[in-house]
């Protein structure tokens, strides 16, 4: 039976359930693949307790990349340069490469797959979206022989887990994050996945397969769930909605959708159902139809597991361009400006009580142009919040809406984009 010789680089909760999953259930993998994964180094700031003291440790990761016995790193330090070096060294040294880096890729994508094919390597990165969750393989083999026209998107089970928190417990944005970093969902600096940077690196690498174009994370709209309050979980429940952080993705014909925003979801939609810290994605296929794939997104045995599923396939020869097809193939993506999304709008309003008494006083504040279709309303001591439900309107016009209100009428507004998966 032929060895495939592994080096890790990382050894915290993701590399720990790597190199567990390899020694505990070395039988049941090596019978899937004919194949012996045998771990010969490890890279980490320290010597970790749980590593075999057989096993070469390198203090400097980089010194994987040229160990001549190695032949595939897997790399889940995460963070930019140590981790881009470390790939172009392994790469250029022939070596197979699996990562669960999705900023790396999302930003860097394009040339490292060139350098790949140029150096006959491959690249996996089933763990750097959606965790355990097999998407990447279901874009690239299940769909292969669809368009895929548009998708869905919860890629983060922070902002998830915060924002189902919110709803079930009727709690502010601030009280449920402190909770969410005292579970461990989220890190002590939250910015990347609150603000929605981690779910757009996702977004990038999922909708460059999907399209056939260079990752174009440094194009996306992205906005996060930071200025989500409690007044926006309750006007959206009452008009039958639930609030989710969406990547999405849609094909346009002649341009594409590519946006991380939080949206409006009816409550009877599969994917506004998935709550707690799970992922999910909403696939719509030229021939294959709907699809809906959830499961967990983060955590070392469920991350691990997606990195093991690609050594999986380096071993039996199943490995893949990286983004479907050659890097020379790829085209460059064209998004839509935000601003000519054509799609129904949530707006809040918070108004004087007086303005609030008068039959159409959102007439009287937008004029004819912007129609509503259902409305919510609270009492707050003075004033009213309100949310609306509008026609399908360009996205532009309700900023120019928003922008020409007349603040003695109104003393606070936003809105909030409502996406309908028909599924």
């Amino acid at each position: 039976m032929k060895k495939l010789k592994i080096g890790i680089a990382g050894l915290g909760t993701v590399g720990k359930g790597v190199y567990e999953i390899l020694r505990k259930d070395a039988e049941i993998l090596a019978q899937k693949s004919q194949t012996i994964f045998e771990v010969v180094a490890v890279s980490s700031r320290s010597k970790k307790d749980f590593v075999d003291s057989k096993i070469k440790f390198y203090p400097n990761a980089m010194d994987l990349a040229t160990d001549p016995e190695i032949d595939v790193v897997v790399e889940v330090i995460g963070g930019g340069d140590l981790a881009k070096n470390l790939m172009i060294a392994a790469l250029k040294n022939g070596k197979e490469f699996v990562t669960a880096n999705k900023a790396l890729l999302a930003e860097h994508g394009f040339e490292l797959a060139e350098l790949a094919e140029a150096s006959k390597t491959h690249v996996g990165f089933e763990a750097a979206v959606a965790g355990a969750t097999p998407i990447i393989k279901a874009f690239k083999e299940g769909l292969a022989a669809n368009e895929i026209t548009e998708f869905y998107a919860i890629l983060n089970g922070t902002c998830n887990f915060i924002l189902s928190k919110m709803k079930d417990e009727n709690l502010d944005f601030a009280p449920v994050l402190k909770e969410a970093q005292d579970l461990g969902f989220a890190e002590l600096d939250p910015t990347f996945d609150i603000k929605g940077i981690d779910t757009a690196h996702k977004l990038a690498l999922l909708a460059a397969i999907a399209s056939g174009t260079k990752p174009a994370f440094n194009q996306l709209t992205i906005e996060g769930i930071d200025e989500i309050s409690i007044h926006d979980i309750k006007l959206a429940d009452e008009l039958g909605y639930k609030i989710k952080l969406l990547a999405i993705y849609k094909n346009l014909g002649d341009s594409c959708q590519q946006a991380v925003y939080p949206a409006l979801v009816k409550n009877s939609e599969k994917i506004a159902q998935v709550d707690s810290s799970f992922n999910a994605i909403l696939t719509n296929a030229s021939n294959a139809g709907l699809s809906l794939t959830i499961g967990r997104g983060a955590g070392g045995f469920p991350t691990g597991s997606a990195v093991v599923s690609d050594l999986l396939d380096i071993a039996s020869g199943r490995s893949t361009y990286m983004f479907g097809k050659k890097a020379a193939e790829l085209a460059d993506a064209k998004i839509l400006p935000i601003a000519n999304r054509v799609g129904k709008y949530f707006v809040r309003l918070t108004v004087d009580k007086k303005l609030a008494q008068e039959t159409n006083f959102f007439e009287a504040v937008f004029g004819s142009k912007i129609k509503v279709e259902s409305a919510a309303f609270f009492d707050a001591e003075e004033e009213i919040i309100c949310g609306f439900l509008t026609d399908a309107q360009k996205e532009q016009n309700v900023v120019e809406a928003l922008k020409a209100l007349d603040s003695s009428l109104v003393k606070a507004a936003k809105f909030l984009r409502v996406e309908k998966t028909d599924f």
